[in-house]
């Protein structure tokens, strides 16, 4: 306990002036994050089958293009184009690996993409986001240890119950509705529903995707970077799908 204490209190203290900073010191944080949560991923593969590094290398290398370049959508492109000619014309990969990097590609590029977004568009938006987060989190963790009995997803995440589910969410819907409406950040009132009941849901499905995959590759952690708390991806898994709702409704204009 006390060592994931020290790391959070070290971690928090990098991160949080970062993040008021945002500009190219976010970006930078963005992109060393993108390419730590890549790496985990690849990592995590290689336990069930090895892959050439040279290509593991390029997802890489198209990971932080997709974090670097505005939308990031021509390196997601390429990226797809690549494996498509290392699966098919070069057969060094199989479709199961083929598939798995195209995941880690849009999975892990397109989400710290969003999450450099919406810091840029404004720090009120980003704290929207990571508050609503923390909050679902926190609350389906104690409605769950209070009144939970119905298993979520045993084979998953055996601890996660359906009604600390619906609490998380009712939770964390209150809190994004009150708050977007309170700050003005939405064109309209449908953007701001949409948010409010889609954000706590894709919280809690993005750290049910994050647990299937530890399921499936038999690991504890994502990595070791943070001790008592493990890789990159442990500490960002509830944030990721998430954040790319609020990217869309960027994209489409749908934010003040």
């Amino acid at each position: 306990m006390k060592e994931r204490i020290i790391t959070a209190i070290c971690l928090l203290a990098v991160v949080i002036p970062i993040v008021f900073i945002g500009g190219n010191w976010f970006l930078g944080l963005m992109l060393i994050a993108a390419t730590v949560a890549a790496c985990e991923m690849m990592v995590m593969h290689d336990k069930e089958e090895k892959t050439h590094n040279w290509i593991k290398g390029m997802i890489l290398v198209h990971v932080i293009l997709i974090v670097f370049i505005p939308f990031g959508t021509e390196a997601a492109l390429s990226g797809f184009v690549f494996l498509m000619i290392v699966r098919h014309g070069f057969k060094l990969i199989n479709t199961h690996t083929t598939s798995f990097y195209f995941i880690v590609l849009l999975y892990v590029g397109l989400s710290f993409r969003a999450l450099l977004e919406i810091r840029n568009h404004s720090l009120t938006l980003f704290f929207f986001l990571i508050a609503t987060v923390i909050l679902t989190d926190t609350m389906a963790y104690f409605t769950g240890m209070f009144i939970g009995k119905n298993k979520l997803a045993p084979k998953i995440s055996p601890k996660k119950t359906i009604e600390g589910a619906v609490g998380g969410w009712l939770s964390g819907a209150m809190f994004a509705f009150m708050f977007g409406w309170s700050q003005q950040l939405f064109t309209d009132m449908w953007m701001l529903i949409v948010l409010a009941v889609g954000l706590p849901v894709l919280s809690q499905i993005g750290d049910l995707v994050a647990s299937a995959f530890k399921r499936k590759y038999d690991i504890k952690d994502y990595g070791k970077i943070f001790p008592g708390h493990g890789g990159v991806m442990d500490r960002i898994d509830s944030q990721m799908l998430a954040a790319l709702l609020i990217y869309v409704i960027i994209l489409i204009g749908g934010v003040m």
